[in-house]
């Protein structure tokens, strides 16, 4: 039996009715009515697990659900959902074991699914206290924003000889004049360059670096929101310069596991954590706290 699902109504939860920030509109919208020359926008959702127990195949039923009943910039759920890119990642006692993404919808991909069956099958393969760390992520694209396979998180990069999947929700406010390259990229490599180490102290140095340059190089961002692993521990940062309403993470201990979302999935509790605070969950499930901003 499914877990029961927590009711995502914004203006439920917070009672209030907010206008459309500058920040949500389109790439297209902002170029037609004021000019922008800015980033293009891109909204996602996105999931984090570190489980000394247990992950089981509702876990990634409840979270492929976003793609279309996940709220959305305005406040609620749309007809363009979070379906422009999907991804799967999983570590194993800290190697990573499954790693999949394709651009499209998950609630519509066989491969989603698929994979997620692989994942969960691993509970199966591995002994009493041995850890994984699986982490998803559900993309939402400007109208302009590049569509495609390489575009979708998590993205892996390798950094003495230690590997590190990466995965973001937000924007920066300037163009970073890369071809071929989002936001979430720029930002990824940023907090790679300045990492020394990969322990909660170092993590946080860099983001604090990396949240300078972003504003410093690239005018702002509308949320630097991401999940970072290097299979030891699940690294989640949530900050935004606006529509904080949208750009939310919710973190719960659920006894066996600790997991984190853009939205509350297999009845977390349903309270942000709060802006500017990096967690850092390490497999024995203790967590570690940083304020940064």
């Amino acid at each position: 039996m499914r877990a029961p699902r927590l009711e995502r109504d914004f203006f439920e939860t917070t009672g209030v009715f907010f206008s459309i920030p500058f920040s949500c509109l389109s790439k297209v919208g902002r170029q037609s009515h004021i000019g922008w020359t800015g980033s293009p926008t891109y909204m996602c959702r996105m999931m984090g697990v570190v489980s000394r127990g247990p992950v089981y195949y509702d876990l990634f039923e409840e979270f492929a659900d976003l793609a279309t009943k996940g709220m959305c910039p305005l406040g609620a759920p749309d007809e363009r959902g979070h379906k422009d890119g999907w991804g799967l990642a999983c570590f194993q006692n800290g190697a990573l074991k499954v790693q999949m993404k394709d651009a499209g919808s998950a609630a519509d991909a066989s491969k989603y699914y698929g994979t997620a069956w692989k994942i969960a099958k691993l509970n199966i393969e591995r002994a009493p206290g041995e850890s994984l760390i699986v982490m998803g992520h559900l993309r939402r694209a400007s109208v302009q924003g590049l569509v495609a396979q390489k575009f979708a998180h998590p993205f892996l990069a390798e950094r003495q000889g230690v590997t590190w999947v990466f995965q973001h929700n937000g924007s920066l406010v300037k163009d970073s004049r890369e071809p071929e390259t989002v936001d979430s990229q720029v930002l990824f490599r940023s907090i790679l360059a300045n990492l020394d180490g990969g322990d909660h102290e170092a993590v946080a140095k860099a983001t604090s670096v990396a949240r300078s340059e972003a504003i410093a190089k690239y005018g702002g961002f509308t949320a630097l929101n991401f999940m970072l692993s290097d299979g030891r521990a699940l690294h989640v940062y949530r900050d935004f310069q606006t529509n904080g309403q949208y750009y939310t993470l919710y973190m719960d201990n659920l006894g066996e596991m600790v997991l984190g979302c853009s939205e509350p999935i297999l009845a977390m509790k349903a309270d942000p954590i709060p802006r500017g605070v990096l967690h850092t969950v390490d497999a024995s499930l203790q967590i570690q706290r940083s304020v940064l901003s």
